[in-house]
């Protein structure tokens, strides 16, 4: 991936207030253009050209006090209307968007049945890759990228290191290998299998390849997925993890045994979705 523009939308609560400075910090780095959008909807007497001005001059108030934060060029301001999962997106395939920035709120599973997950929403119909940020976390200085067996791991892998290069910053791969309860423990140690044979030489592959910031290698676990890549992004202190997130599929429903949901919501570093 490249990164050239970064979309930030936002609700103007802290929360998007903390993912835009993370999004100023990164487009700083990499010389991006940044675009700060909200999306109104469901309002109505709301919609037409006066509307959308008077929307434009408040977020143009709101990010004011961040200019002088970041060496990024001053953003651009977009105001849309609708559905903020749908034109988020929409506004991201017009506009050639290489990134979205998306601040992340913890929410109950009742809530996000309830009332929706607009990031949940983005990442299932995002076309780019997006970085969730949750409250208190900054733009990501090492990336831990969660890789396993499929080719489209790869994927994420390649799409890790062009973002890594283009930032300026290191990353660390991980692959869980699969735990079995009745597996003897002399077997278990012969660690890695084929598997990360394979995974440990696309790594090297990549590192050969010269990207700005090598690689530190695969790390390999065993034991349940989520739990074994969130601790390895705590013990190598991971601003982000990266992972691979299939596109679709019904809104809310975090535990329903997809990984990148599960991690995009338990993490307490930055999430970065690799859309597949």
């Amino acid at each position: 991936m490249q990164l050239r523009h970064v979309l930030v939308p936002t609700d103007q609560s802290d929360t998007s207030r903390n993912a835009l400075r993370a999004a100023l910090a990164l487009a700083g780095r990499a010389g991006a253009q940044v675009t700060v959008m909200t999306t109104l909807g469901g309002q109505a007497g709301w919609g037409d050209a006066h509307d959308a001005d008077l929307l434009a001059r408040r977020l143009a108030d709101w990010v004011e006090p961040e200019l002088a934060r970041t060496s990024a060029p001053p953003p651009k301001i977009a105001v849309t209307f609708g559905i903020p999962g749908v034109e988020i997106c929409r506004y991201a395939d017009e506009h050639d968007v290489d990134l979205i920035v998306v601040g992340r709120k913890h929410r109950s599973q009742a809530t996000r049945l309830l009332v929706g997950d607009t990031a949940d929403a983005v990442a299932r119909r995002s076309r780019v890759p997006c970085l969730f940020v949750p409250l208190g976390a900054g733009a990501p200085g090492h990336l831990l990228v969660a890789v396993d067996g499929s080719r489209r791991s790869l994927t994420v892998l390649r799409t890790a290191c062009a973002f890594a290069s283009a930032a300026g910053i290191s990353f660390h791969a991980a692959t869980v290998e699969p735990s079995y309860s009745d597996e003897p423990d002399a077997l278990a140690a012969l660690v890695p299998t084929s598997r990360s044979d394979a995974l440990r030489a696309a790594v090297e592959q990549l590192a050969r390849c010269g990207a700005a910031h090598e690689p530190a290698g695969l790390e390999v676990r065993r034991g349940p997925v989520v739990d074994s890549l969130l601790a390895t992004a705590d013990e190598i202190a991971a601003d982000a993890i990266v992972v691979g997130y299939h596109r679709g599929g019904p809104p809310g429903v975090i535990e329903a045994g997809s990984i990148a949901r599960r991690l995009a919501h338990s993490a307490e570093c930055a999430v970065l979705t690799v859309p597949f």
